[in-house]
């Protein structure tokens, strides 16, 4: 009994000492960008993650495509999901963040893991796993994104199984197909 009121005295003690967070606000606004980045992007809505992105933010993308600035992105951002020709046909996103965000002054790091749901317009259907990294800024009081940056796993992921699939699917037509024409030549052959 003894060691558990120690115990309990120690933890109580302990936790009456600890250091609050200083950036437990800057930790919710950040947060807050997060959420609403996430929300806008669900919804298909580039002004409304525009407005987290700085006006010379930099966007690297999973396609290893760069944009610079509202201009580019909102380009980049049209051609893959809104104009005709457009890549994508369905966009869904859930993102989290991986740790507590590392600050540096009025600059932020911030990463985590997403999981996206892509349906192409050429029908192909996939769940992608990735990670994101951002350098966020406070610039007169409001965090904004000046980089922001996608990756995937380039060894292991939905579009590089698919292609492996398909190369055994096209291994194995192209053996029973040869079987086949191997059968028929040598038919053909034994009748001469």
């Amino acid at each position: 009994m003894k060691k558990l009121i120690a115990m309990l005295l120690i933890v109580f003690v302990s936790n009456a000492y600890a250091k609050p967070d200083p950036h437990s606000a800057d930790r919710e606004s950040l947060r807050a960008v997060l959420d609403d980045m996430v929300k806008a992007l669900n919804e298909h809505d580039f002004d409304g993650a525009a407005k987290h992105l700085h006006e010379q933010g930099v966007i690297t993308y999973y396609n290893a495509e760069v944009t610079v600035g509202h201009e580019q992105s909102r380009e980049y951002f049209n051609r893959m999901l809104k104009e005709s020709k457009a890549i994508v046909k369905e966009y869904r996103l859930k993102g989290d963040v991986s740790a507590p965000a590392i600050f540096h002054g009025n600059t932020a790091i911030a990463y985590g893991v997403t999981e996206e749901y892509f349906k192409l317009t050429e029908g192909l259907e996939f769940t992608l796993t990735g990670h994101w990294s951002a350098t966020i800024q406070r610039l007169d009081g409001t965090w904004k994104i000046t980089n922001l940056h996608f990756s995937a796993n380039l060894f292991d992921n939905p579009l590089l199984n698919a292609a492996t699939q398909l190369q055994w699917i096209i291994g194995a037509i192209a053996f029973f197909v040869g079987l086949i024409l191997m059968f028929i030549i040598m038919k053909i052959s034994r009748k001469k």
